[in-house]
């Protein structure tokens, strides 16, 4: 078996790696901390399965995972991130991953996800089930809300900005040049129909994207 970990932070991954050869000894463990080595390096080789974090360093994976689905079809890829909206679970699922994990939920259940995704079944974690579960049941009422029609970056600007950060702020956070921001805010409040960053509060509150005042 050959199982990719592609993840920015080596720790997490040197960790995944020890749970993952204790419970598959002689697995094959490859690494990643790019979206440009996860392309190179599914290229290269057929993995069993694809262990992959959002946020990876040069951009947001899920941009990526169309072409992975290309390049290899039958890999399954399971997605293990901090993220935990379903913002970022529907959009992951539509795009055909098998497995949702939450990081902090990661040592159990990552295996049990690997067993799964190779037997051909999808995997969501407990946290990530209950949040698609409140989404199917507030869908179907209508068009879908504004937010669901951004982008997975432009989502993830949208929380920050929402949050309270600025623009600079942001573009620490994601490693990303002041300008490309503030293009992904002007596109977001094009999308969304506003025109100031108090109204994509306001907005994130009122739809759980964001903590509420205490």
């Amino acid at each position: 078996m050959r199982i990719l970990l592609a993840d920015d932070h080596a720790i997490v991954r040197s960790g995944l790696r020890r749970i993952i050869t204790d419970a598959f000894p002689g697995t094959t463990v490859g690494e990643a901390g790019s979206c440009h080595e996860v392309r190179d390096k599914v290229r290269e080789t057929d993995w069993s399965v694809l262990v992959l974090d959002i946020a990876l360093e040069d951009r947001n994976s899920l941009e990526l995972v169309p072409e992975l689905k290309t390049l290899r079809p039958r890999m399954p890829i399971i997605v293990l991130s901090m993220y935990g909206e379903r913002q970022f679970v529907v959009r992951a699922l539509r795009l055909g991953v098998s497995a949702y994990l939450t990081k902090d939920r990661a040592p159990e259940e990552l295996l049990e996800a690997i067993r799964s995704v190779l037997q051909g079944r999808r995997y969501l974690s407990e946290t990530v089930a209950r949040e698609l579960a409140d989404h199917v049941a507030l869908a179907g009422s209508g068009s879908e809300p504004p937010h669901e029609l951004l982008s997975s970056r432009e989502y993830e600007v949208l929380v920050l900005l929402a949050s309270g950060q600025s623009v600079s702020e942001v573009a620490v956070r994601l490693d990303l040049s002041v300008k490309t921001v503030s293009t992904y805010r002007t596109r977001i409040l094009e999308k969304m129909g506003m025109s100031s960053n108090a109204q994509l509060m306001r907005y994130a509150m009122q739809h759980g994207l964001v903590p509420g005042p205490v």
